[in-house]
């Protein structure tokens, strides 16, 4: 594929330069991402909106695809942003914002006379709405979230699947000679940080997952089987680390054979059991709280009055019951990432629990603390 070039990075520069790498990293993961490189993404003939790019098709001549860009992030559709209430910004937006602030505060801690009360607690005011603003951006990056803005971001471009097909076909017919319409692709270009999860793979030893990587939901597999029904071809996949945006893995699926696509580029559905213990249990946005400067300058936060954070029991329960869909994964020799507080446990109890639980039933808690004599305790 060849890139159009242009004096200046606008938005539509930027997303030409994502695709491009992700083509290009496509390209080297495996013998299938090459192939299918060569054979669907030729030069760039448009480059608008509604799709977002036209291309040529080098496999078939005279013919045109659709590429439609979108991003995705963990923090979700939750931001708000009053100037612009319907556009939500997303988490690269709000971490620019954080970053240019805190930028800004320490400039201005190069200047002030910290022997003036005024210019001090102004700092330290702007020190704690950074502090908050942190804490509450990591507290909303997960999964889940990601997931959720996903399929909202994803169904929304669907809707227009038939007016991207009638652009790019209208766009055909006045080339010459005249190119037909080849299908669509989407390209998702998805930020992740999935590092704080662990990855447990059959006959490997648990790991890490890496900043920037990827692991397959079955989420994103019916997203995908989904897409088919809208006429999408190709779903093509990039994966980059949230705070230096690094592109790291690209991935390529064919809706007509997710499977073939899946297992020529080696990879396995990743199932998700997760106990997220620092969110709210009432499901309301975490970390919406104040901040009290004390007179020693220290900072004092607050939960807002109204989240509850779970009771212990409620805790243990819901990372047992996450426990023991693990423990089912590991006894179907299933791919499976989890938080830490169910590794933890897994790392434990987990030999124990899938040597004496009862072959081909589901455990379940009740059953988890008789097998461990935690009901005596």
């Amino acid at each position: 594929m060849t890139q159009q070039r242009s004096g200046s990075l606008g938005k539509k520069d930027v997303e030409q330069n994502h695709f491009q790498q992700a083509l290009n990293l496509l390209d080297r993961s495996s013998a299938y991402g090459h192939a299918m490189v060569d054979r669907i993404f030729g030069p760039i003939v448009a480059a608008e909106e509604s799709p977002d790019f036209i291309l040529e098709m080098p496999s078939r001549p005279n013919t045109l695809i659709g590429v439609e860009h979108l991003h995705t992030d963990p923090s979700g559709h939750l931001y708000t942003n009053p100037r612009r209430p319907n556009k939500k910004p997303t988490y690269q937006s709000e971490l620019k914002r954080i970053k240019s602030s805190q930028d800004t505060l320490q400039q201005e801690g190069k200047h002030i006379d910290w022997n003036d009360e005024k210019q001090e607690s102004r700092v330290v005011k702007k020190l704690s709405e950074l502090l908050t603003d942190d804490a509450r951006m990591l507290s909303e990056s997960d999964t889940s979230s990601q997931i959720q803005d996903l399929e909202f971001t994803l169904k929304h471009h669907l809707q227009k699947a038939d007016s991207y097909r009638k652009t790019v076909t209208e766009y055909g017919r006045g080339m010459t000679p005249k190119h037909e319409y080849g299908g669509l692709a989407v390209y998702i270009d998805m930020q992740c940080d999935y590092s704080y999860l662990t990855i447990n793979k059959p006959g490997k030893p648990p790991r890490k997952c890496r900043q920037g990587e990827l692991p397959v939901f079955p989420e994103v597999v019916q997203m995908i089987r989904e897409s088919a029904e809208s006429h999408v071809r190709w779903i093509l996949i990039s994966a980059s680390t949230m705070i230096t945006d690094e592109m790291t893995s690209a991935l390529l699926f064919d809706t007509t054979d997710i499977e073939t696509s899946m297992r020529q580029q080696e990879l396995e559905v990743c199932l998700r059991f997760t106990c997220q213990t620092h969110k709210p249990f009432d499901d309301q946005r975490p970390f919406v709280h104040t901040h009290d400067i004390n007179d020693d300058k220290s900072i004092h936060f607050t939960l807002n009055k109204q989240q509850r954070a779970g009771t212990k029991r409620q805790l243990q329960r819901l990372a047992k019951e996450e426990v023991c869909k693990a423990i089912g994964a590991l006894e179907h020799n299933q791919t499976f990432v989890t938080s830490p507080a169910v590794q933890l446990m897994l790392n434990i109890y987990g030999d124990y629990l899938l040597k004496y639980k009862q072959p081909g039933v589901p455990l379940n808690p009740g059953v988890m603390d008789r097998l461990l004599r935690l009901d005596k305790r």
